[in-house]
C-alpha cells in the first residue's frame, strides 16, 4: 500500500460526497461517479474530507486501492481528465465529426470508432485528437481500444500513441558489417 491512503482526501464545497450501502457515491459540475467500497474497509466522510481505513493490516493494499479510486472519481468531477492521441504515418489522418472518430491508417477503408456519450472528443489538426472525459477509467479503456488499431511499431514509430509518451526506437539489422 502506499503511504498515501493515510492521507484525507479534501474536496470542493460543490462537490457532493456521499456513503450509500457499500458505495461512495460523488458527484460534482462535471458528473456522478459511484465507488465500491470493499469489505473490512471503512469511509467517514467529514467536513470536507474522506478518510479510507482497514480493519486489519491484510488489507493494506485494498485501502490504498479504494482511496485512489476515490481521489480519481472526485478529481475527475471536478476538473476531469483528457488525453490527447497523435496518430503518425505517411497519409495516415483522423477525422473527428461528433462522437465518430474516422480513423485511416493504411487499412483499405477508413475504421469508423464510436465513443462513449461520456467522452468528449476535439480535433486539433487531423493528425492528432483529445479526448476528455471524468471517468478516468472509462477514458484509459477507450483511449487502449483506439490504439489496438494501430500501435506503434518500434522501427518506423508508425501508429496511433499518447502524445508525450515514450518511444523507444530500434535499429535495423547490420547485414555484412
Amino acid at each position: 500500500m502506499s503511504r498515501l491512503a493515510k492521507n484525507p482526501i479534501k474536496f470542493d464545497p460543490k462537490v457532493e460526497v456521499q456513503l450509500k450501502d457499500d458505495r461512495v457515491h460523488v458527484k460534482g459540475p462535471l458528473g456522478e461517479l459511484d465507488v465500491k467500497v470493499m469489505d473490512g474497509i471503512t469511509v467517514e466522510i467529514k467536513d470536507n474530507t474522506v478518510m479510507v481505513n482497514r480493519k486489519d493490516d491484510t488489507l493494506r493494499n485494498f485501502q490504498g486501492l479504494v482511496w485512489s479510486l476515490i481521489r480519481n472519481a472526485v478529481q475527475g468531477v471536478t476538473e476531469g481528465f483528457s488525453k490527447t492521441l497523435v496518430v503518425q504515418g505517411k497519409g495516415w489522418k483522423s477525422i473527428v465529426s461528433g462522437s465518430t472518430i474516422d480513423l485511416q491508417v493504411g487499412f483499405s477503408h477508413p475504421v469508423k470508432f464510436q465513443v462513449p456519450r461520456e467522452i468528449k472528443v476535439t480535433q486539433e489538426n487531423p493528425g492528432e485528437f483529445t479526448l476528455t472525459s471524468f471517468d478516468k477509467q472509462l477514458l484509459g479503456a477507450t483511449v487502449a481500444r483506439i490504439i489496438r488499431f494501430r500501435p506503434v511499431e518500434p522501427y518506423k514509430h508508425k501508429g496511433i500513441f499518447i502524445k508525450g509518451q515514450y518511444l523507444r526506437k530500434k535499429e535495423r539489422k547490420q547485414v555484412g558489417v
